[in-house]
């Protein structure tokens, strides 16, 4: 079963920044669908609404039925604006969906486990890319590509190539993308450092026959 948040908006007869400023003030956001070669349909939809989707299991790339008066749309975030001041949503973007037909998708990347290049190897971790591009049927979009790294080495990475996708799902990125790697410590920088490990010990310790310095 196709796990769907229904959605209750209200009609937007009049657009302008007075009328989308009285409904924020009430509790509402302005809105608009559009997409499918259908004409947009400007809406408003309640913040309360606005934040369960975004705290739901898939979030952003959550599926969304809405309904407004007599017409129903299946459709998915697009684009949420902020007011950059209050960090509060000003207008939302949605866009229509058919739930037979592929959508193109970004879906975050969520690292698992403790390189080893990192925990034994003294190696520095390095997250390269954080969400990937895929095309899949909407209700197989995954939450997050989880990678696990606990077997990563020093000097090593993990690429898109290295990744396993179910067959219904399309990976767009680039094969030879690098997801995250482990960089080993280069020979200058260990020389670098017991150098200067050197050079604290011996303004630490005073050479043989010298006397040792007065204190003030």
């Amino acid at each position: 079963m196709q796990d769907i948040i229904a959605i209750k908006a209200e009609p937007r007869e009049r657009v302008g920044k007075g009328i989308a400023k009285k409904l924020r003030h009430s509790g509402r956001v302005p809105a608009i669908i559009y997409g499918g070669k259908k004409e947009s349909i400007p809406i408003s939809i309640s913040q309360e609404d606005l934040r369960s989707i975004l705290k739901s299991d898939k979030g952003i790339n959550s599926l969304l039925r809405i309904q407004r008066e007599s017409i129903t749309v299946d459709a998915m975030l697009k684009e949420i604006q902020y007011d950059y001041l209050q960090d509060s949503p000003i207008h939302v973007d949605f866009i229509r969906i058919d739930l037979n037909k592929p959508v193109v998708i970004s879906v975050p990347i969520a690292i698992s486990g403790e390189a080893i290049g990192v925990k034994e190897e003294d190696g520095v971790f390095d997250f390269v890319t954080r969400t990937l591009e895929l095309r899949c049927l909407p209700n197989r979009i995954p939450r997050e590509i989880s990678v696990d790294v606990s077997g990563l080495h020093a000097g090593n990475s993990i690429k898109v190539e290295d990744l396993q996708f179910s067959e219904d799902v399309q990976m767009l990125a680039d094969p030879r993308s690098v997801i995250c790697a482990v960089t080993a410590k280069t020979a200058e920088e260990e020389v670098v450092v017991e150098e200067e490990a050197v050079a604290e010990g011996e303004e630490a310790a005073p050479a043989e026959g010298e006397p040792e310095p007065e204190s003030e």
